[in-house]
């Protein structure tokens, strides 16, 4: 989204306690005309290493050894239908975007790399082996008021000692394939690890 204009994910005054700012991510697209693409606001723990062509290359992660339970916060959101999609997604424009938090701990030997260029496409699996727990909220309505979430991390193996701990929010689910909703929004604000143990 920098590339071609504003960035569209920002801090936001419009805090679920009145106080400092939020994150604020944008779903919009970005470009001249119909010549463009579809940017999805989004925030997560790692770094955003360069920009290939209109893609994007990041590195997902940031070192934590630890093991919570729980990913709490604050989020409200807007929720527009689905009006741009890569050829894959095509079959759900018109229908509502989805909002999505999500949390990962994994045991990768360094930061797990991103890359969304079709032609050499490598997005995060919950799946994976080296991820050890996972947890996500979604939601393809709109949260008008600021709501508490919880989300708990399901652990998937207790005897490995996570490295990497990822933390995921994006306005439109799918935006690594460019597909999205132009205006769908995301607030989130105040994240906390819960130790339930």
């Amino acid at each position: 989204a920098t590339t071609l204009g504003n960035s569209n994910s920002v801090p936001s005054t419009d805090t679920w306690n009145g106080k400092g700012y939020c994150a604020e991510l944008n779903t919009k697209f970005v470009g001249i005309g119909v010549v463009g693409k579809l940017a999805a606001g989004n925030l997560f723990t790692g770094n955003y290493v360069r920009t290939d062509g209109t893609n994007g290359i990041l590195h997902f992660g940031r070192p934590f050894t630890g093991r919570p339970t729980k990913l709490k916060g604050h989020w409200k959101c807007k929720v527009e239908k689905i009006s741009h999609s890569s050829s894959e997604f095509a079959h759900l424009k018109g229908q509502p975007d989805t909002c999505v938090v999500y949390v990962a701990l994994a045991d990768w030997n360094d930061q797990y790399e991103i890359r969304t260029n079709p032609n050499n496409r490598q997005l995060f699996n919950k799946n994976d082996e080296h991820v050890i727990a996972y947890g996500t909220i979604e939601s393809a309505k709109t949260i008008a008021n600021w709501q508490d979430f919880e989300i708990t991390l399901e652990y998937r193996a207790t005897n490995r000692k996570p490295k990497y701990i990822l933390i995921v929010a994006s306005a439109s689910k799918y935006g690594d394939y460019f597909t999205g909703g132009d205006g769908t929004t995301l607030w989130v604000d105040d994240f906390s690890l819960e130790w339930d143990y």
